[in-house]
């Protein structure tokens, strides 16, 4: 080996070290329950790969690509999903069992997600976006977030949309002041580029991606001595002269 190729092992080190460093700092908040096909975490010029079980911070961002799509599952119970082509920083962790002091606050840059409350007090969960703030009430919701550029978007396109799935309720306040509030399932609540609200109903997904399947239960597990009994037919009643034969 080189002395060059030395100097750049070394440093190579050097930076994987600092790397974690950066985030064994912060507060683990969660873990990436599963990932597909590819998501990073960044906090403060540093990034990892995301795979399933990889643990989150407080203060990381979560950005994922054109197919990636990240569920992540924090200490409350909270679940989130990112879908692709999303950004969202996990900005504040507090978690407090007793609900006096716990503080979730998320800011979606850009994006599709699926918001899931967890355990804690309702007034604990705060996500932010460039057009307002949403609030939520023990809720699943559907949030699209609309990057923020320095083009002028058109007059009436949502810059963010907001459907509640279920729970108790939702609202969104808008950068100018304005509240809209989603009472019901299926309501979907679009936030023009001047704050302008607008409602309407879905009783499909808004987000554009497949949520991931929840795997199926496992077989039970055989009895003792590893022989499976037979499986027992399914009586079939005669109950007409059409009945296949073998009933009774």
């Amino acid at each position: 080996m080189t002395r060059s190729d030395r100097w750049t092992l070394a440093l190579l080190l050097v930076l994987a070290m600092q790397s974690v460093a950066c985030f064994a700092e912060e507060t683990r908040i969660g873990v990436a329950s599963s990932i597909k096909p590819n998501a990073d975490g960044v906090m403060a010029g540093n990034s990892q790969t995301l795979s399933p079980g990889s643990e989150l911070y407080a203060n990381e961002t979560v950005r994922t690509g054109n197919l990636g799509q990240a569920d992540l599952v924090f200490v409350d119970k909270t679940n989130l999903t990112v879908g692709p082509t999303s950004e969202v920083l996990l900005d504040k962790f507090v978690y407090d069992p007793s609900g006096a002091n716990g503080k979730v606050v998320l800011q979606m840059t850009r994006g599709a997600f699926r918001f899931v409350t967890g355990t804690q007090d309702h007034r604990a969960y705060a996500v932010n976006t460039p057009y307002g703030s949403l609030g939520v009430r023990g809720t699943v919701v559907e949030v699209v977030v609309q990057e923020k550029t320095k083009g002028k978007p058109r007059p009436n396109e949502c810059t963010t949309r907001v459907r509640l799935v279920e729970g108790a309720g939702a609202s969104f306040t808008t950068s100018s002041g304005k509240t809209a509030r989603l009472t019901e399932p299926n309501q979907v609540v679009c936030i023009s580029p001047s704050g302008a609200i607008s409602y309407s109903s879905s009783s499909t997904s808004i987000l554009g991606f497949q949520l991931a399947q929840q795997a199926p239960p496992p077989s039970p597990a055989p009895p003792p001595g590893g022989v499976t009994p037979p499986t027992t037919p399914p009586i079939v009643p005669c109950i007409s002269p059409n009945t296949p034969a073998g009933c009774q």
